[in-house]
């Protein structure tokens, strides 16, 4: 039974975006979907796909017009959730209920790592985005 959300992807922070690249790609078989600079934060992404899950893979510099990471060492950096569109509104809802700090976006919302480390246990992004 389908509950609303599915799970898209995971960003992982890395130290060396080829060698990441070399296992994901190379290895597992992954194929790249995106490569280049990363909008949000200094640093390149690539996003390697098996048609059913995306991994972002980030490598984070020290210099750039984009937001520099204060901790850059490599992580689980968020898990991606895709959320049903007619069911956004009431998982939105419960969140607030549960106290959970959360950043609404224009198209779902983003629970800080800060927020989810007393929850996970590490400080891990959750972003619950609407599917399309």
């Amino acid at each position: 039974m389908k509950n609303g959300i599915d799970f898209l992807g995971i960003e992982l922070i890395v130290a060396d975006i080829d060698r990441a690249l070399v296992l994901f790609v190379d290895l597992l078989g992954f194929e790249v979907h995106q490569r280049g600079a990363s909008s949000l934060v200094a640093g390149e992404i690539a996003v390697v796909t098996d048609g059913r899950i995306a991994i972002t893979l980030l490598e984070p510099t020290t210099e750039g017009t984009a937001q520099i990471l204060p901790d850059r060492s490599p992580r689980l950096s968020q898990l991606i959730l895709g959320a049903d569109p007619a069911e956004l509104d009431e998982i939105t809802e419960a969140i607030v209920e549960a106290g959970i700090a959360m950043t609404p976006t224009s198209n779902g919302f983003f629970l800080k790592p800060e927020g989810i480390s007393g929850i996970l246990g590490i400080e891990t992004a959750v972003v619950v985005t609407a599917e399309a």
